[in-house]
C-alpha cells in the first residue's frame, strides 16, 4: 500500500516537471497541457506581446524600450515554468497576466502608432 502511493507521487512529480520543461520550450504549454487553456494563452500572449518590439522597433530610436521589454518577456517566460510546474494559479496570478498584457498592447501599440501619425 505504502509502495502505491509513493510510485504515485513519484509518478505525479515527474509529470509536474515535464510540465514546466514544456513551458520552458514553448511559453504556455504546459498550462495548456494540463487544461488550463485560459491561463496557457495568457502566458504565451505576453510573451509574443512583450518580444514584439525586439524586432518591429528601430535601434535608433531615442528611447530604449527593447532592454524592459526582452525583460519581461524572459521573467514571463520562466514564470510560465513555473506555473505550469505548480499547477494551480491563483487570482493574483491570473490578474497580473491581464494586467500586463492591456499596459503591453496599450503602449506598444501607441508607440507604434503615435509616431506615424504626425501629430
Amino acid at each position: 500500500m505504502k509502495k502505491a502511493e509513493n510510485d504515485e507521487s513519484q509518478q505525479k512529480g515527474r509529470s509536474n516537471i515535464s510540465y514546466a520543461i514544456m513551458s520552458l520550450v514553448f511559453p504556455g504549454m504546459g498550462q495548456i497541457l494540463r487544461g488550463r487553456i485560459l491561463a496557457g494563452l495568457l502566458f504565451l500572449m505576453n510573451v509574443v506581446l512583450y518580444l514584439a518590439p525586439l524586432a518591429l522597433v528601430a535601434q535608433n530610436t531615442e528611447y530604449d524600450i527593447k532592454t524592459p521589454a526582452l525583460l519581461i518577456a524572459l521573467i514571463l517566460w520562466v514564470s510560465s515554468a513555473l506555473d505550469a510546474f505548480l499547477y494551480r494559479s491563483s487570482f493574483l496570478i491570473m490578474a497580473l497576466l491581464v494586467s500586463l498584457l492591456s499596459f503591453g498592447a496599450g503602449f506598444f501599440g501607441s508607440f507604434l502608432i503615435l509616431p506615424s501619425l504626425d501629430i
